[in-house]
C-alpha cells in the first residue's frame, strides 16, 4: 500500500528544524532525503508479519503535527543527562546531539543514520525510522574514547510533555564506544499523554573488544503511541548486553536488533514487559550474525492481565560463511487471566553450516496449585500472585550486574505492587 499523498514540503520541514536548533546547515540534505523517503514511501504492509498485529496508522502523525514538530510548537523537550566527573575526566562526552554536530562533526557524520537511516523498503519497513531521522528534535550523543573504563552508569532521562493538543516528538540517541572501552548506559523515557505520538531511535556502535550495557526503560503514560527502534553494530571481540523494560504506553511498536560483525562478537538481550487494561505491545528482535564464531543469547519475558496484548517476533539470522556461530532465543509469556493474549513467533534463517541455534516459546497461565500453596501459608491471593510474577522475572534480572539489577528490580516491584487482582469468577479455581 502506498503512502497517502501529502502536501508537506520535505525541504521546508528540514530547514525549519535546522534553523530552530542552530545545527549546521549541511544537515538539511540528510533530513530532507529522510523526509522524502517517509512522505513518499509505502505504508508498512500489514500482510507482512511484522505489522500483522499492529496498525501503522496508530504511529502516523497528522500533517499538522509534523509541521508543529518541525517549527517547534509546544513545550520544548530536552533529556536530562547524568555523567560522572570520573567519566568526564577520561574524555567521555554525553552532550546534546545538535551541539555534537558542531563540536564533534566527524563522530556524528560517520555514525548518525548509518544503522537506522532514511531508507524505506517496498514493504514499508524503515518508514518510521526515516521520519525520525528527518524530524528528530531531542537528541543525545554519548562518545566513549578508546580504553576508557566508565564505572558509573550514564543516565539519559526523557520526560515527555503532557499536552492536550496532538503532539509528535522524535528523539534520538547515538552511542559510540571505541576500541577497548567499557560503559553502561541507562536510557529512560516517561510522561506523555493520550495526545502524544513518540518516535525514538537509538544507534549503538561498539569498537573492537569494547564492552557496553544498554538499558532501555519505558514508563510512559498509558495513552502514548510509542514507536522505538534500536540497532547495534558489534565489532570483533566486543560484548553488548541490552536490557529492555516495557512498562507503560498504550500502544508500543518496538524493534531491537544487533549486527555481529566480527569473530568473538557477543550479544545478549534480556527483556520483560508488564501489560494490563488494554495496553498493546508489539516487540521484534533481530540478531544478525555476519561473522563466524559469534554468539547471541536472548531471553524475553511477558506478563499480561486484563485485556492486554503482546506480540513477540524474534529473528536469528546467520549469514553465509559464518561457521561456529551460536544463537539462543527464548520467549516466555505469563497470562494472569482469560482476557489477556500473547503471540510468540520465533524465526531462524540459517544460511551456513556448522552452527548451533536453539529457540523456544511458551504461553501459559498461573498455576492454581502455586497460588494455593502460598495462600495456605497465610499469604493473601493478590500478594501470592505478585510473588509468583516477581519470581517469573527474577531469573532475567539475576543475569545483570548488581547495580543495574537493583535498579530494574525496583521498577519491577513498583509495577507489580500496582497490579490489582480481582477475585476469580465463580467456579474458577483459586
Amino acid at each position: 500500500m502506498m503512502a497517502a499523498e501529502s502536501l508537506l514540503d520535505p525541504k521546508s520541514l528540514a530547514e525549519s528544524v535546522v534553523r530552530r536548533h542552530g545545527a549546521p546547515f549541511h544537515t538539511i540534505e540528510a533530513r530532507r532525503t529522510a523526509l522524502e523517503a517517509y512522505l513518499e514511501g509505502p505504508v508498512p504492509d500489514r500482510v507482512q508479519h511484522l505489522w500483522r498485529y499492529t496498525d501503522p496508522a496508530l504511529f502516523t502523525p497528522s500533517d499538522a503535527a509534523l509541521e508543529g514538530a518541525a517549527r517547534g510548537a509546544g513545550e520544548p523537550v530536552r533529556p536530562r543527562i547524568d555523567l560522572s566527573s570520573e567519566a568526564s575526566a577520561q574524555g567521555v562526552r554525553a552532550i546534546d546531539l545538535h551541539e555534537a554536530a558542531v563540536a564533534l562533526p566527524e563522530v556524528v557524520s560517520t555514525h548518525l543514520g548509518k544503522l537506522l537511516g532514511g531508507t524505506v523498503t517496498p514493504q514499508g519497513f524503515g518508514k518510521f525510522e526515516a521520519l525520525n531521522l528527518g524530524l528528530w528534535s531531542s537528541g543525545t550523543l554519548i562518545h566513549v574514547p578508546r580504553r576508557a573504563q566508565v564505572a558509573k552508569p550514564i543516565h539519559v532521562t526523557l520526560t515527555a510533555p503532557h499536552e492536550a493538543a496532538e503532539r509528535f516528538l522524535a528523539t534520538r540517541l547515538l552511542v559510540v564506544v571505541e576500541e577497548g572501552a567499557e560503559v553502561t548506559i541507562v536510557d529512560e523515557c516517561e510522561g506523555g499523554s493520550e495526545a502524544l505520538k513518540l518516535n525514538s531511535v537509538a544507534e549503538v556502535f561498539l569498537g573492537q573488544a569494547a564492552r557496553a550495557q544498554y538499558v532501555s526503560v519505558q514508563r510512559l503514560h498509558k495513552g502514548v503511541a510509542y514507536h522505538v527502534a534500536q540497532r547495534a553494530s558489534v565489532a570483533r571481540d566486543a560484548h553488548l548486553l541490552t536490557a529492555i523494560a516495557s512498562l507503560g504506553s498504550g500502544m508500543t511498536k518496538s524493534d531491537f536488533g544487533s549486527h555481529l560483525r566480527g569473530p568473538g562478537a557477543n550479544v545478549e538481550l534480556f527483556g520483560f514487559l508488564f501489560g494490563e487494561s488494554k495496553q498493546h505491545f508489539d516487540h521484534h528482535t533481530l540478531h544478525s550474525h555476519e561473522a563466524g564464531k559469534s554468539y547471541s543469547n536472548l531471553d524475553f519475558k511477558v506478563v499480561l492481565k486484563d485485556r492486554a496484548r503482546s506480540t513477540y517476533t524474534g529473528l536469528i539470522r546467520i549469514e553465509p560463511g559464518c561457521p561456529d556461530s551460536e544463537a539462543y532465543q527464548e520467549n516466555r509469556n505469563l497470562l494472569l487471566n482469560d482476557g489477556a493474549r500473547a503471540e510468540s513467533i520465533p524465526e531462524l534463517e540459517i544460511l551456513t553450516d556448522e552452527v548451533k541455534c536453539t529457540h523456544g516459546a511458551t504461553v501459559g497461565t498461573l498455576d492454581a496449585q502455586h497460588v494455593f500453596y502460598l495462600m495456605s501459608r497465610g499469604i493473601d491471593r493478590a500478594e501470592a500472585i505478585r510473588l509468583i510474577v516477581g519470581g517469573f522475572i527474577e531469573p532475567t534480572l539475576s543475569r545483570l550486574d548488581a547495580d543495574l539489577r537493583e535498579r530494574l528490580r525496583r521498577h519491577v516491584e513498583e509495577r507489580v505492587k500496582d497490579l490489582y487482582f480481582a477475585r476469580p469468577r465463580v467456579g474458577q479455581s483459586e
